[in-house]
C-alpha cells in the first residue's frame, strides 16, 4: 500500500486545500485478529491512524493504555457519557456491553479528535452496532467484515491472554460471533483471516484501502485542475505549428 498520496488524493488536496478523513470500519467476531491486522496496517502506512475506544474492562497482558483503548472505571465512563463525550453512551444510555460480560464500550463522540495531524486514513474496530452507528453518522465510511472458520475462532479465544475467559465467557463470545456473522451482509467487503493467512488478510485489506483512496469522490470537478479550455488551446496551438 503506497505511503504517498494517490492521484485522486492529490487532486482532492488541490481542490479542497485539505484531505477529508476516510473512515475504514473493521467489524468481526472476537478473536478474529482485527487488532493484529490494524497494527500491521498502521505500521505499513504512515498516513493512517486509529480510533481509540473507551472501555471499562481491564487491560489484557501487553495492551498499552491509549494505544487501542482508553481503560476507564465505570464511574469515569459514566461521567464521560453524561458530559456528552461518548458516541454510544449518554445520560440515558449506559453504553454497549458488547459481549454480555459486564464491560462497557464506546467510541468517542468527537471521532477524529485524537487522530494525529497529517493522517487522513482512519480505521475503527467496532461491533455490528458500532458499524451501523458509524454508517449512519458517516455514510461514506467503508465497512470491512473480518472473519474466520468457527474452529479457528474458538481456538484463538482459548489462547487469548484473558484472566476471565472461563467457559461462560467463551460461549458468550461465540454466540456474539454467530450474531455478527448473520449481519455480515451489511458490510461493504469480506476478508477471511483463517489459520495462517494473516499476511494475506492484511494484503486484502490494504487493497481495499488503496481502491477507496483512488475512488473519485462525488462532486470532484477535474476541470478545476485540468480545464478543458486549456486542453483545447494546447491542441489548437500544436496544429497551427
Amino acid at each position: 500500500m503506497p505511503s504517498t498520496l494517490t492521484d485522486a488524493e492529490r487532486i482532492l488536496l488541490q481542490i479542497e486545500g485539505e484531505l477529508p478523513k476516510l473512515l475504514f470500519v473493521l467489524v468481526g467476531p472476537s478473536g478474529v485478529g482485527k487488532n493484529t491486522i490494524i497494527k500491521k496496517l498502521l505500521t505499513n502506512n504512515p498516513l493512517m491512524d486509529r480510533i481509540r475506544t473507551y472501555t471499562t474492562r481491564p487491560a489484557r497482558q501487553g495492551e498499552i493504555p491509549g494505544e487501542q483503548y482508553h481503560f476507564v472505571s465505570v464511574e469515569e465512563f459514566r461521567r464521560l457519557a453524561v458530559e456528552g463525550r461518548l458516541l454510544e453512551a449518554d445520560a440515558s444510555i449506559a453504553g454497549r456491553d458488547v459481549y454480555g460480560l459486564g464491560a462497557l464500550y464506546s467510541m468517542p463522540r468527537n471521532l477524529f479528535g485524537e487522530v494525529l495531524p497529517g493522517k487522513h486514513l482512519v480505521i475503527a474496530e467496532v461491533d455490528m452496532f458500532g458499524m451501523r452507528r458509524l454508517k449512519q453518522d458517516y455514510p461514506d465510511s467503508i465497512a470491512i467484515f473480518i472473519t474466520a472458520p468457527p474452529d479457528v475462532l474458538y481456538q484463538r479465544l482459548l489462547e487469548r491472554p484473558d484472566d476471565h475467559m472461563d467457559e461462560i465467557s467463551l460461549e458468550q463470545r461465540m454466540n456474539t460471533a454467530r450474531e455478527q456473522m448473520r449481519s455480515a451482509g451489511e458490510c461493504d467487503y469480506l476478508v477471511f483471516n483463517d489459520g495462517d493467512g494473516l499476511e494475506q488478510a492484511v494484503r486484502q485489506v490494504e487493497a481495499i484501502v488503496l481502491a477507496e483512496r483512488t475512488r473519485i469522490r462525488r462532486g470532484v470537478d477535474l476541470q478545476k485542475i485540468i480545464p478543458v479550455d486549456a486542453v483545447g488551446e494546447h491542441v489548437s496551438h500544436h496544429h497551427s505549428d
